[in-house]
């Protein structure tokens, strides 16, 4: 729905305010804003970032948030695109002559010994992200793949405590980090480099520590790396697809509405990027009867899948899956986990 006039110049002169944190001037300046509309009672504001990645998208996004609060505008919500360029040509010139210097690309890394880097992402918390991917490494390394993980949830790494395990990564003789080996998967978290506990990270260091972890971990000969990712579209998430050279998404959803709409999110995203999806993987999709063993779908099934995906595997709902991943999963697990597993390591 589009804005009247003088509603849409009043919020324009709001974001005027707001300004780039590296570069110093208005986000209306560099014409990084490239859309204002309400969406029902949701005030969308689409951003055109300057630099594909920025590790400070989220210091922008709280900024907006929190000018357009103070008048009201309680329900906002931000997407965030890049600039073409010729976009961004046109914003150096807007800027010479003012000492401001747009900030340098975000360094991207190769593949190392690593065949196939698969992210495990939605943009919605809570649909047991990181649970999947430990049961697509321990079925993958079933299948005989060398197999690793990398968490990059820094503010919530869950994959070391997932797998039971306690470890501080330590240095080799190349000076790299030794990750944790654990029933043959290599794994590595912010966890077991520091007490992710006693910090609050904010975007620059949550990138550099992603960076980090995937740049100096030596992984050796790998399969598949899949990168458990946090939820959202900022900053944890944009390092990732920007810096790792990331080959598919296998995109993690669960059967209930807003699970799905917060999933055309991550498509959306998935499209920016240029990055494959390869499809989804349906977690907590059914319960099943202790005593007869009958299959029973979740409640509150979206009227609106994502057809555009094949889902590849649905996953059965287990109050603690970690049983399952001490006894190697089960074969109903191993079996549903298959189609993802090769959907991964195919090459077109």
């Amino acid at each position: 729905m589009s804005l009247d006039k003088k509603e849409s110049d009043k919020i324009y002169s709001l974001l005027d305010r707001v300004k780039d944190p590296e570069i110093g001037v208005s986000i209306i300046k560099l014409k990084m804003v490239s859309a204002v509309e309400m969406d029902g009672k949701v005030l969308r504001i689409k951003i055109k970032l300057t630099v594909p990645g920025c590790p400070l998208s989220a210091t922008i996004e709280k900024d907006v948030k929190e000018i357009l609060r103070l008048e009201g505008y309680d329900n906002v919500e931000l997407e965030f695109g890049y600039m073409t360029k010729e976009e961004l040509d046109t914003v150096k010139k807007s800027i010479q002559g003012n000492n401001q210097k747009l900030p340098p690309p975000i360094e991207r890394y190769d593949k190392k010994q690593i065949k196939n880097i698969i992210a495990v992402y939605s943009a919605k918390g809570g649909v047991g992200k990181s649970s999947v991917v430990a049961m697509l490494a321990v079925a993958a390394t079933k299948l005989g793949y060398k197999t690793g993980i990398l968490d990059c949830d820094i503010s919530g790494p869950s994959i070391q405590t997932i797998f039971h395990e306690k470890y501080r990564a330590i240095l080799d003789k190349n000076d790299k980090l030794a990750p944790l080996l654990h029933n043959k998967i290599k794994m590595i978290s912010v966890e077991m480099l520091t007490d992710a506990e006693a910090l609050i990270w904010r975007g620059p260091l949550v990138s550099s520590a992603i960076k980090q972890m995937y740049s100096d971990t030596d992984w050796g000969d790998l399969d598949i790396l899949f990168l458990d990712l946090p939820p959202g579209t900022s900053d944890g998430p944009l390092t990732v697809f920007q810096a790792i050279p990331v080959d598919k998404i296998l995109l993690v959803t669960t059967p209930q509405n807003l699970s799905q709409v917060v999933g055309r999110k991550t498509v959306l995203m998935s499209e920016i990027l240029k990055v494959p999806i390869l499809g989804i993987i349906e977690n907590m999709s059914y319960m099943r009867c202790e005593h007869c063993g009958e299959k029973t779908n979740m409640p509150g099934a979206s009227e609106k899948p994502l057809k555009k995906f094949p889902i590849l595997s649905k996953l059965e709902f287990k109050k603690e899956i970690s049983i399952d991943l001490e006894q190697g999963i089960d074969p109903d697990t191993f079996n549903e986990l298959n189609g993802a597993i090769n959907a991964a390591v195919y090459k077109d």
